[in-house]
């Protein structure tokens, strides 16, 4: 078990499959109406550019991938060497496994090792998928924090902030969607992990930034329990001993 929070790095789009309405420079937005939407099921890829800098992590936030479907994860020093000499490939994998949901699917890679590679493709292959074209709202790549777990008592919250009125003998409903949110802590994290980790990541997003939180990187409910979201109370850390502290973050889905 594996608790992981990554945070998203800016990227360019060098070439997709999309539809002119939702272009995949969306799946740099945080912004949930904001998403990717290939123009149709043939050939569905995205070549992005990163800086300069590390990465371990590539993850799809809130697909409609099925389990059914793959994705592929290539990585080269050019656009061109993504296919003809690729220095990563993830080979074809499904793009989920596990227990499915009823809420966004999470496509979620991680490389075995960190990466420095500034051109990353991404090959979907979704034959028969119902919508007729491939979505996502979000495209996560950077490097993880990966830490044993999170502690027990932790809260997963389901938010619905819909507005409710009422008048004599009925109510009327503006529906918003429920978001999901977690609040939690890691009881012993190393001082050095927090200081050269932690301390850089969470100063860097704040509230204001998204970032990719999975409680468990094994679990068989990953699709639901992942969420992309907002840090939406100051982050806390506070020394438990001389060489560990303690993190309290809560998280809500954007």
């Amino acid at each position: 078990m594996a608790v992981v929070i990554c945070a998203p790095r800016a990227f360019t789009v060098q070439s997709s499959n999309n539809s002119t309405t939702a272009p995949a420079t969306n799946l740099n937005l945080d912004h949930p109406s904001m998403v990717w939407r290939s123009s149709n099921l043939s050939s569905v890829q995205i070549t992005v550019q990163l800086p300069a800098g590390s990465w371990d992590t590539v993850c799809l936030s809130d697909t409609n991938l099925r389990a059914t479907d793959t994705i592929r994860i290539r990585a080269a020093a050019t656009a061109a060497a993504t296919t003809s000499a690729p220095t990563y490939d993830s080979t074809a994998v499904p793009a989920f496994s596990g227990a499915a949901n009823g809420g966004g699917n999470t496509s979620l890679v991680l490389t075995p090792s960190v990466r420095t590679e500034t051109f990353i493709r991404i090959d979907i292959t979704s034959t028969g998928n119902p919508a007729t074209y491939v979505e996502a709202r979000r495209l996560i790549i950077g490097k993880r924090i990966e830490e044993d777990g999170i502690d027990l008592n932790a809260e997963h919250t389901f938010e619905d902030n819909s507005q409710r009125t009422e008048y004599r003998n009925f109510e009327t409903v503006d529906p918003y969607d429920t978001k999901t949110s977690w609040k939690f802590s890691i009881g012993y994290v190393k001082e050095a992990s927090y200081w050269s980790n932690w301390f850089p990541l969470l100063r860097d997003v704040g509230t204001k930034k998204g970032l990719l939180f999975i409680p468990d990187s094994q679990s068989v409910y990953l699709q639901s329990e992942a969420v992309f979201g907002r840090i939406t109370s100051s982050a806390k850390g506070s020394p438990v001993s001389s060489d560990y502290y303690k993190l309290e973050l809560y998280v809500r889905e954007i």
